[in-house]
């Protein structure tokens, strides 16, 4: 390979390294502990330790979507062609907080959205997480992460 050729490939490399690189958020940008408080009602918020994730788990394990190269099926690109790959990383960017209200429903009936299927906030986090943990043949039990309030309906 001649001098031109192996400077052209090593300007292609860095750039592609570039390019991936600044769509990996820096530690800065990442929140260490995440509070869960979906079901703020019956149950204190689950503390979710983001960092300690992290040395666990790929980012790409959890933000599935949202990381890596833009999408390329033909159904997704309809909506999502100019979509950042790496711009909606929190769950409820993606997963709705309420599902069955008006407003999801309403979009439901859209005929060109294909994600209508796309579970809910509280059931993403439990087939993410749950799934993880039955993997790891850690802790699963509903109590483990919720602990319940002393004022809260739900008694022994």
């Amino acid at each position: 390979m001649g001098p031109k050729k192996s400077i052209l490939l090593a300007s292609i490399l860095l750039v592609s390294v570039l390019a991936i690189s600044s769509n990996i958020p820096s530690a800065s940008e990442v929140p260490g502990v995440i509070e869960l408080d979906g079901i703020g009602n019956l149950y204190g918020p689950v503390t979710f330790d983001h960092i300690m994730h992290m040395d666990i788990a790929s980012c790409a394990a959890c933000h599935h979507h949202t990381t890596g190269m833009p999408t390329e099926d033909e159904k997704c690109v309809q909506c999502h062609a100019d979509s950042c790959t790496s711009c909606e990383v929190a769950c409820i960017d993606c997963h709705s907080a309420c599902p069955g209200c008006a407003e999801k429903v309403k979009e439901s009936q859209q005929s060109q959205l294909f994600h209508i299927d796309t579970a809910g906030l509280t059931r993403a986090y439990h087939l993410m997480c749950v799934g993880c943990h039955e993997k790891m043949d850690t802790v699963t039990g509903c109590q483990d992460c919720h602990l319940k309030k002393e004022d809260s309906l739900c008694k022994d």
